[in-house]
């Protein structure tokens, strides 16, 4: 009788997302090395720059490098700069800097440095808040640890976004890195460490605000660390320009809130709700989608107030908050959902502490998980280029439903359990 090897569908599960992930890397790297042939320049075969949005941060750092610093939002003088940078490059192609000018305080450095050392540099450190989220992420889902760790590592190296965003010049890894690193502290009990490491989500302050609001208002305590560092971080916004620049950046927030944009993001970029509230509600979308998001946000906060202990926190309800910010943000631009891997994580794990890690549902959930955040952003995108609508925000909005509803029943099994403790002690 042939002996036949029985796989468990656990195994089964981490030998597709390792196949997966090892083909997607290696694809997409050598198909990102290609795309620059025949490496006579710095720019690709679309006239990208290497490092794309890179540029845009350097050149932010060259002005306060310079000492030009009242320039920092001067559009003519970003394209005068980028023209220098890359001779070759189109005139029409613009990259406006829209950050606080602290983030060109700390670029200033990099700008010091030849342009692809200093993408060299920005790209390891991308890769180093990478690889420390991951890390970080691994220890703070014990089940997945348990069943799935070389998975899980797996998935995240060969992540179709992250690649995308590292290859990009983004630096939204930092704002991953923060997040999980937020989420590790909590679970610590490290509430005022937590609220400091929050507080440098400032860099790009729509990145995290609905996930700093939700936090803040659970955790008051928070705001001990958070405050300090906000100052500090406002202190530094003040080495480019002064209060002047300060106040040109408050105007430019101003601007992009209420006003079109003079140079706009291709929509089949950004995803979320905004959007479809555009379609529906008209000029007014982008604020009834962001009132939206702060109601949704501090019921989901105040309710896990009252109903657990503030020393708990619960993967779900992370997770929950990480998809809500997500869906309600102004803007939601794809590197931005690599954010989606700590929710798409620690709801798998909080499935796993339901359910065990082997168990069907938790496979199977698992398995759509990695799908969405996998192949959605980028399918997404795909179909919003010939249909003009960006359905991954449905998907996503249908995912929070999912995970509102796994919080909900947390919350009644967590009331139900104080009700029996009470009815206990009270015999």
């Amino acid at each position: 009788m042939p002996n036949f090897e029985l796989r468990s569908p656990n195994r089964v599960l981490s030998e597709r997302i390792q196949f997966v992930a090892c083909a997607i890397l290696v694809l997409f790297t050598a198909g990102w090395c290609g795309w620059f042939y025949p490496y006579d320049d710095l720019l690709d075969q679309s006239g990208t720059p290497l490092g794309a949005d890179f540029s845009m941060f350097y050149v932010a750092g060259q002005v306060v490098f310079d000492g030009a610093g009242e320039r920092l939002y001067d559009q003519a003088e970003h394209q005068r700069r980028l023209q220098e940078l890359f001779p070759a490059l189109d005139l029409r192609f613009a990259l406006p800097y829209r950050y606080p000018p602290g983030v060109a305080a700390l670029m200033a450095p990099l700008a010091a440095l030849p342009y692809t050392m200093a993408y060299a540099v920005f790209l390891a450190l991308s890769c180093a808040a990478w690889w420390m989220a991951a890390r970080q992420l691994v220890s703070v889902s014990p089940e997945l640890r348990n069943a799935w760790q070389r998975s899980l590592r797996w998935a995240i190296l060969g992540w179709p976004v992250a690649l995308e965003t590292l290859v990009g010049g983004q630096a939204s890894m930092f704002a991953l890195l923060i997040a999980v690193s937020v989420y590790g502290l909590l679970r610590n009990h490290r509430v005022v460490l937590a609220g400091a490491v929050l507080a440098l989500a400032a860099y790009k302050p729509n990145v995290l605000a609905l996930v700093a609001l939700g936090c803040l208002i659970r955790y008051p305590k928070m705001l001990q660390g958070f405050l300090p560092m906000a100052c500090g971080i406002g202190l530094l916004c003040l080495v480019p320009a002064g209060w002047e620049g300060l106040l040109q950046y408050r105007e430019l927030t101003a601007n992009l809130a209420t006003e079109s944009w003079d140079v706009a993001t291709p929509f089949w970029k950004v995803h979320g709700l905004a959007p479809w509230f555009n379609l529906i509600v008209g000029e007014d979308g982008r604020l009834a989608c962001g009132l939206a998001g702060l109601a949704l946000t501090c019921f989901v906060a105040i309710r896990a107030r009252n109903v657990t202990s503030n020393e708990r926190i619960e993967p779900i309800w992370f997770a929950a908050l990480i998809s809500l910010n997500a869906l309600f943000n102004a803007y939601t631009p794809i590197y931005d959902l690599v954010l989606l891997l700590a929710g798409a994580a620690l709801t798998a794990e909080h499935l796993a502490q339901r359910h065990g890690p082997n168990v069907g549902r938790t496979l199977t959930a698992t398995q759509v998980l990695v799908a969405i955040v996998y192949f959605g952003p980028h399918l997404s995108q795909v179909i919003a280029k010939s249909t003009g609508a960006q359905p991954f925000g449905l998907v996503l909005a249908a995912l929070a439903v999912w995970q509102g509803g796994l919080l909900l029943q947390s919350h009644r099994e967590t009331c139900t359990a104080s009700d029996q403790l009470l009815t206990s002690v009270s015999a």
